[in-house]
């Protein structure tokens, strides 16, 4: 297993600027790798990928997905999200990834399209396409489902996934985004355990409503600055919301899942390195998973299977 966390936290607000401190940062903390979102990114690097790769190397880091959202609704919009897709395809097999994430699905298509059969038909065929393209560069593409997005309705969900070739169309389940969705998060993920390639873990709390400890028998972080505001939905630090995430992780474990679980974490009241550091310790002493960095580095010896701790 490995352990991931999203740029956002670093980066929010166009603060490229602290991508390297980032990296700093999520090295001390024992992060396996990171998803990156923004552009920028590739931006800096396509020219010159084996800089990052060397930078990556030198922090023991890997860019373990790109994740990219598409405008499907109209020809023009769509067409330029596949040449970006793609460029961020070939960018992340020349510095090492291994994942692409696929987004998108604008509630309104009436433009462009006579139904909404047509629509998500449209999309999936593009998916497909996408997909076939990342595996001859040795990726892997998940289809990422997002709330405010068509796929918020897990009828719609469902049609797209039905549509998709599996084998070329994995299933990133991002288990914020289906509890926003007022889906059942451990029925999605029965439904689709078999194409669950990639594992968004990401925490969310009804109007700021912490739902107890980081974990069994340590302090959590307190409410002040930012996280006093009282909204619909915050997102929170793994283990402070609602996702039941020991019956998540149950369901990976024994489906036999051994791959990214990644905090697609957007924003904290905290400094991102107290928030990424209680993130990974949920994970860690929560959880009682341990990535294959803490391994080799001689941290956590214990790695929990669906039986509990071994």
């Amino acid at each position: 297993m490995r352990i991931g966390i999203g740029t956002q936290l670093w980066l929010m607000d166009n603060h490229y600027e602290n991508f390297y401190r980032m990296l700093d940062e999520l090295a001390l903390e024992g992060y396996d790798g990171f998803e990156c979102c923004y552009p920028f990114l590739v931006d800096w690097y396509e020219r010159r990928p084996a800089e990052l790769r060397r930078l990556l190397a030198m922090h023991g880091l890997e860019l373990a997905s790109y994740y990219t959202g598409i405008g499907f609704a109209h020809a023009g919009v769509r067409q330029r999200g596949i040449e970006e897709f793609k460029r961020r395809c070939r960018f992340t097999s020349e510095v090492g990834g291994h994942t692409v994430l696929l987004d998108g699905g604008e509630k309104e298509y009436r433009d462009e399209f006579n139904s909404l059969d047509e629509y998500i038909r449209c999309i999936a065929e593009t998916a497909n396409e996408l997909g076939h393209y990342a595996m001859s560069l040795g990726l892997n593409l998940a289809w990422h489902q997002h709330w405010g997005s068509l796929f918020e309705v897990e009828a719609n969900l469902d049609r797209l996934m039905e549509l998709t070739d599996p084998s070329v169309v994995g299933f990133c389940c991002d288990v914020a985004q289906i509890t926003l969705s007022h889906m059942d998060v451990l029925s999605i993920m029965r439904r689709y355990i078999k194409r669950i390639t990639f594992m968004h873990y990401k925490d969310v709390a009804p109007n700021y409503r912490s739902e107890g400890e980081l974990w069994p028998g340590h302090q959590m972080p307190g409410d002040d600055g930012a996280y006093g505001v009282d909204s619909k939905w915050r997102m929170v630090e793994l283990g402070r919301g609602v996702v039941p995430f020991r019956e998540v992780t149950d369901l990976l474990l024994g489906a036999g899942y051994d791959g990214y679980l990644m905090d697609d974490f957007d924003y904290s009241g905290y400094a991102a390195a107290v928030s990424a550091r209680a993130c990974k310790e949920f994970v860690n002493y929560g959880l009682g998973i341990w990535g294959e960095r803490d391994l080799r580095e001689g941290c956590g010896g214990a790695r929990r299977n669906s039986g509990g701790i071994r």
